[in-house]
């Protein structure tokens, strides 16, 4: 079987997978895919693996102390109730302690203003950042703000101006602390891999 067009389902699959995040009867189901002759879908993954491959070069080696994994624990069980707390942290799956899962059948999806929808992945609570797809509809221009952690794109659909350059799939982007993104836009609509911190500076004013 030859699928020319893979869906929105298989193209989210394929960036999961090159990311590990993927397991037990979806990696089946997803292999059997690729076996059955998805050329495209084929295509997809190997230009994700070849970004992911280079994401962890772009980060400084830390050796965390002894007592983080206790203390970020606290942190989280401290944290108050509410709309920020309810998007940036995913549901945990079952599995050992220190393993997340995030399946693409989970209905992580949440409006964070009009025509933005984000998935959270993970949330990195030392480095103050997270990890998530974000998908704009058609005509939607994020609001211009200032990074305050190193912020890092790569586009899986569609394409998204941004810094200045248009983004297509599979094109990755990076902006370090302290750079602005003036205009984040989209004119056909677009599925991204971000990293980036949601404490953000807004510069402009964010549509409710």
């Amino acid at each position: 079987m030859n699928h020319s067009h893979p869906t929105d389902k298989t193209s989210e699959q394929a960036a999961l997978y090159a990311l590990g995040a993927l397991e037990g009867e979806e990696v089946q189901a997803f292999e059997q895919h690729l076996e059955e002759g998805c050329a495209s879908c084929q295509v997809e993954l190997e230009g994700f693996n070849a970004v992911v491959g280079q994401l962890g070069h772009s980060a400084t080696a830390l050796t965390p102390r002894d007592s983080l994994r206790t203390e970020l624990m606290e942190r989280v069980k401290s944290k108050s109730q509410g709309k920020e707390s309810d998007i940036l942290h995913p549901q945990t799956k079952e599995g050992e302690a220190g393993l997340t899962f995030v399946r693409s059948s989970d209905e992580l999806w949440q409006e964070v203003m009009p025509g933005i929808l984000l998935k959270p992945l993970s949330v990195d609570t030392a480095q103050g950042r997270m990890t998530a797809l974000v998908r704009m509809a058609p005509g939607v221009t994020y609001p211009a703000h200032r990074h305050t952690a190193p912020e890092e794109f790569y586009c899986l659909e569609g394409t998204c101006f941004i810094g200045g350059q248009l983004l297509h799939p599979g094109d990755y982007h990076r902006a370090e602390t302290g750079t602005i993104h003036h205009e984040t836009s989209t004119k056909d609509g677009c599925l991204i891999l971000g990293i980036f911190s949601p404490n953000n500076e807004m510069l402009d004013p964010v549509p409710t």
